[in-house]
């Protein structure tokens, strides 16, 4: 064994790290080419492109015309619309924030035209049992008047979609800026389009239950029962809608209006459909006799 001074063994070595990383990187070199030199089925392939995955189209990017940009309203599970249509009868049901947290976030269609559809049926048919009721003792031959779904149809779509239409453009015009800095809020607490669809939707439900009782052949209790869903169903679209209205420089003006609107829509249906004609003097003609009624 060689002898090795202690001086040499504690003296710092000068490595060079071009030399280390330069040798380091031949002995790998080697390792691999070696191992793939000894290997007789090795065969070099090319690595292939592999391809990725095309992005989804974010929803909410289609067209107002398409039918997937309406898609969204009618994402609702039934307990939401069951609670909607509670909440526009019975407001006190909910929280004060209910219209800001759950409907102007998230508008649905799908509850709205149900109620729409099962009121203009509802109305029909009621109108057509007032219609028996009120000539059950005369001798008249009696029809079923199928005319009466169309007119339901056309007055209660007509309504529910022209006037919050006309509602929308009322508050995005009457807004009173009060300074540059709260515009942003201004137009957040403005409610959308979408939204007062699906407020004016739900607030029609209480004339299905009122439809039904209008066929009783009482005319102060029709008149009563105007009033009250007319009453119901302004002040609950008052009740949701107050933050908005405040803002607005004729606020009177449109509380007014839909009280008024919602009150003529009682007045039309009842009239139109369930009034009880004056009784006199009127000739109708059955074979070949005249019987008055």
């Amino acid at each position: 064994m060689s002898n090795v001074h202690t001086g040499e063994l504690l003296n710092f070595q000068d490595y060079s790290p071009e030399h280390n990383d330069r040798s380091a990187r031949i002995e790998v070199e080697a390792v691999h080419t070696n191992q793939y030199m000894s290997n007789p089925n090795y065969g070099f392939e090319e690595p292939k492109n592999v391809d990725e995955p095309e992005a989804a189209p974010q929803a909410g990017n289609h067209n107002f015309w398409t039918i997937e940009y309406y898609q969204k309203y009618f994402d609702v599970h039934t307990n939401e619309v069951v609670e909607r249509i509670i909440s526009s009868v019975l407001p006190q049901k909910v929280s004060r924030n209910y219209f800001d947290e759950r409907i102007k976030g998230k508008p649905d269609l799908y509850g709205p035209i149900w109620i729409s559809v099962t009121l203009i049926f509802t109305i029909a048919v009621s109108g057509n049992i007032a219609n028996y009721l009120q000539n059950a003792n005369k001798a008249v031959h009696w029809r079923y008047d199928f005319h009466l779904v169309s007119y339901a149809a056309t007055a209660i779509l007509g309504y529910v979609w022209l006037v919050p239409l006309a509602l929308w453009a009322a508050l995005k015009w009457t807004v009173v800026p009060e300074g540059q800095d709260e515009i942003e809020t201004q137009v957040s607490n403005t409610p959308s389009m979408m939204s007062l669809f699906c407020l004016y939707g739900y607030s029609l439900s209480i004339y299905i239950p009122v439809a039904i009782l209008w066929t009783i052949q009482v005319s102060w209790l029709q008149w009563l029962f105007v009033l009250m869903a007319a009453f119901v169903s302004g002040a609950v679209l008052i009740f949701w809608l107050l933050p908005a209205l405040r803002k607005s420089r004729y606020f009177p003006i449109v509380v007014g209006s839909i009280l008024a609107f919602h009150f003529l829509l009682a007045t039309g249906f009842m009239l139109f459909f369930f009034h009880v004609p004056s009784t006199g003097d009127i000739p109708v003609s059955v074979g070949s006799s005249t019987v008055k009624v």
